[in-house]
């Protein structure tokens, strides 16, 4: 086996292994996040208690301030859930790029995992075009 390829090897095993811990901790910091927010809610913790009880004297005053998107705020755990759905994006985002790299400096293509599926709602419109590009790049590249 030639040296860059042990390199590569070696780099890419590495990439894999960062990332698996980011995902897992990404995962492990969401579950706890998420549990933290019921509890929260929930008024399990005592400063929830304590922090109700202090009396601040503009607080009454929230209710007469007319606030035009306050519905439109999401909940305490549909926000959390958007947070670590945005880091886990941007993880697979990164492993992605990284394998490619990786790919490109070796001589022997690496494969790149395609990234785990999730509920698209994705219009017939953008397929087609997406089908269009991909057949104007293969003619281009015949070319």
């Amino acid at each position: 086996m030639a040296v860059l390829d042990q390199v590569t090897d070696q780099i890419t095993e590495t990439a894999d292994r960062l990332f698996d811990a980011a995902e897992s901790v990404n995962k492990r910091a969401h579950g706890a996040t998420k549990e933290l927010v019921a509890r929260i809610e929930d008024g399990d913790y005592p400063f929830a208690d304590r922090l109700n009880k202090i009396d601040v004297p503009f607080a009454d005053r929230f209710e007469e301030v007319d606030l035009p998107l306050i519905d439109k705020l999401p909940e305490p755990q549909e926000a959390v859930d958007a947070y670590f759905d945005f880091v886990a994006k941007g993880i697979d985002v990164n492993r992605t790029l990284s394998n490619r790299v990786i790919g490109l400096l070796s001589e022997t293509p690496q494969p790149v995992p395609a990234p785990a599926k999730k509920k698209t709602t994705a219009k017939t419109t953008t397929t087609k075009k997406a089908t269009a590009k991909k057949a104007t790049t293969k003619k281009a590249s015949k070319k």
